[in-house]
């Protein structure tokens, strides 16, 4: 997350949990689950113009959130297993993997830990060494 001075009328918390709902409910709508990139960022802003993020106008929506504090949507999209991105010639869809959405382990932790390109591995030795 990038810092800045901007003062948000939501803590991040909720940011995070209105952005990552709203994002599951709109790709759960589409038949199977991909939607071009613009068209939900415009589904994104209408869904959520019912939250005041902002004092001003030019900071109350959700993509300029994602834009200023994630450095933009396709980063905050890339964090995640259960997005992905579909780029064609001309155009950027996200795809929803519903198997993979679980609600209740999608908290929100400030920072990442690692990226998708990097690999943690673990030595699970467990009762071997006893």
């Amino acid at each position: 997350m990038v810092q800045n001075n901007i003062k948000w009328n939501l803590t991040s918390e909720k940011c995070f949990d209105i952005i990552h709902l709203t994002l599951i409910d709109i790709l759960t709508e589409s038949k199977d689950g991909v939607k071009n990139i613009s068209d939900i960022i415009i589904m994104l802003n209408t869904r959520t113009k019912i939250y005041k993020l902002h004092n001003s106008r030019k900071y109350n929506s959700f993509s300029k959130y994602l834009k200023i504090e994630y450095k933009g949507f396709l980063n905050f999209i890339e964090d995640y297993n259960f997005y992905d991105v579909i780029k064609n010639d001309k155009d950027i869809s996200i795809k929803l993997y519903k198997n993979l959405v679980n609600l209740d382990d999608l908290k929100y932790s400030g920072k990442r830990l690692t990226k998708d390109s990097e690999w943690i591995f673990i030595d699970d030795l467990g009762d071997e060494l006893l």
